[in-house]
């Protein structure tokens, strides 16, 4: 028989997340579930918000060269 592993750590990190961020966890948490995550893969798109200035740096530098909308 094996002992029961304690989680109680766990959920105290979960119950401290945001709202966004326990629905990044739960996709990621069902990923590994399925089988398809890998222990390195990322969590959030490359693309990410675009609040994040990495996800906005190729609009960013588009209008720095005065080559306009980045969508188009």
């Amino acid at each position: 028989m094996t002992a029961a592993y304690d989680y109680s750590e766990l959920h105290k990190l979960v119950d401290r997340l945001r709202p966004e961020q326990a629905d990044e966890l739960r996709e990621h948490a069902l990923r590994l579930i399925r089988g398809g995550g890998g222990r390195f893969r990322v969590l959030r798109p490359l693309d990410g918000p675009a609040t994040d200035l990495g996800a906005r740096a190729r609009e960013l530098m588009r209008a720095e060269i005065g080559e306009g909308d980045a969508d188009s």
